[in-house]
């Protein structure tokens, strides 16, 4: 099925070459700011490129193949969401973000709300999040080997150890000039596989009455809105509080910069999107066998390509994985080390340290992957839904207002826990199991401010 030599002499020269970027980069990073932050120096070619990569990784790729082989066109949806909270941020909260001049989401709370405890709390769930995302990239990893026949822990293991040595010496810097590497390696494979592999003109690939007869007859199963909302509705609320992406965002050069960088980025995302959703469904038309637990997206393009291409379009999927999750890693890094330094021995060895808290994280989700399996959507969709209905409301009111309450945020995020809680065990539509922890989060929020606001004006002494 595939020239494993090539394969492996590929992704070795691959490594090597990251491993070199790291340890080059290794050299000029002196502090955390330039770690973590690449000294706040990303101009709107790099950002747009970073910003993709995080999102250009075993969601789109895999997550999408994978539901556009189950459920069709809809299998699109959760780019769009990733997609649409990149406009949301381009409309103005990127823009806030930069200017706050902060390095992580949660040290907000500490700024607005002047609670430690909440910044503790909101890092806390903002790792565990990222960190199950994390796990998400390492599952996709394992799928893929699966499709080609590759069911060793070995080969895995020394796949991730090449990616957590590389994020780990280099930091923020390095990974960077990867991420732009990398997307530029994707787009040029997969957009190439696309016009090689279409039985048909680009036109009527764009016909509406085409695309939805050939939906109907291919995909029995219909779907409402309840059912692909969610997948809509979560990444576009996490974009708005994700590390990773604010990471990106707190690193920009100038406000503008980060405002231009989320717009480019999110046309970007949606203009790729549909080559994985073109080969799921491709997949599904023809009748490509799947082996179980494997997606579909490498089987098509085998069935489409000869050997030679076949290991290019691999290290382009692989590149996608890793685009990710060395940004998924670096802003986990960043949450502990810059949100708990205080517990951690950082007076005089930070850089060390915060290398150090890198290994461990990588090298604890590579563990975990093992115990762990699943569709990567449903994997990806639960790894952030708590963080978002506790967290967004009160980060997003933190992005434009500094003389906040911090009662409220904690019950906003009491609010939001409580109504997941009850969605959870007596709502059966997954769009109101969202929806009603949310509604719950706001309105707790606003009660608690208003309360606040009242109380405070109670004990204001008379003229």
């Amino acid at each position: 099925m595939i020239d494993s030599t090539l394969l492996f002499s590929t992704l070795f020269g691959i490594a090597c070459f990251y491993l070199a970027i790291g340890i080059w980069n290794s050299f000029q990073v002196k502090t955390l700011k330039s770690y973590f932050l690449a000294d706040r120096n990303l101009g709107v070619f790099k950002l747009t490129f970073t910003l993709v990569a995080t999102q250009l990784g075993s969601g789109l790729l895999l997550g999408t193949s994978q539901k556009a082989y189950q459920i069709g066109l809809w299998g699109v949806a959760y780019t769009i969401g990733m997609s649409l909270g990149f406009i949301i941020l381009g409309c103005g909260l990127a823009s806030r973000m930069r200017s706050l001049n902060i390095t992580t989401t949660a040290e907000i709370f500490e700024t607005h709300y002047k609670s430690s405890n909440l910044k503790l709390f909101a890092s806390a769930l903002s790792i565990i999040s990222l960190w199950g995302i994390l796990v998400a990239q390492i599952i996709a990893t394992k799928m893929l080997f699966l499709s080609l026949g590759l069911d060793d822990p070995y080969i895995l293991t020394a796949f991730w150890g090449f990616l957590i040595c590389y994020t780990m010496i280099g930091g923020f810097s390095s990974i960077v000039i990867i991420d732009a590497i990398q997307v530029m390696l994707i787009v040029t494979i997969f957009i190439y596989l696309f016009f090689k592999s279409l039985p048909v003109s680009v036109n009527k690939l764009a016909n509406v009455k085409l695309m939805t007869k050939m939906q109907n007859y291919f995909f029995s199963k219909k779907l409402t809105y309840t059912d692909f909302l969610p997948t809509l509705i979560m990444p576009t609320l996490f974009s708005l509080i994700e590390q990773d992406l604010a990471q990106r965002f707190f690193a920009a050069k100038t406000r503008l910069t980060a405002t231009i960088s989320a717009f480019l980025a999110s046309f970007m995302l949606v203009g790729f999107s549909f080559i994985p959703l073109f080969f799921g469904i491709l997949a599904k038309i023809k009748k490509i066998s799947i082996p179980a637990g494997a997606d579909p997206l490498i089987p098509v393009i085998a069935a489409m390509t000869s050997k030679t291409l076949l290991v290019f379009a691999i290290c382009g999927i692989i590149a996608a994985i890793t685009s990710t999750a060395d940004s998924l890693l670096s802003a986990i890094s960043s949450n502990i080390v810059q949100d708990f330094g205080k517990f951690l021995p950082l007076d005089k060895q930070k850089i060390f340290m915060s290398r150090t808290v890198s290994l461990i994280t990588g090298c604890c989700a590579l563990i975990a992957s093992f115990f762990i399996a699943g569709d990567i959507i449903f994997v990806l969709e639960n790894s952030y839904r708590i963080s978002v209905i506790c967290l967004v409301v009160p980060t997003v009111i933190a992005y434009f207002t500094q003389k906040l309450h911090a009662w409220s945020a904690w019950t906003s995020i009491a609010c939001g826990v409580v109504g997941f809680i009850g969605a959870t065990i007596f709502i059966k539509s997954p769009i109101l199991k969202d929806v009603i922890p949310l509604v719950c989060s706001f309105i707790g929020y606003f009660i608690a401010h208003f309360t606040m606001l009242h109380k405070s004006k109670c004990f204001e002494p008379s003229n």
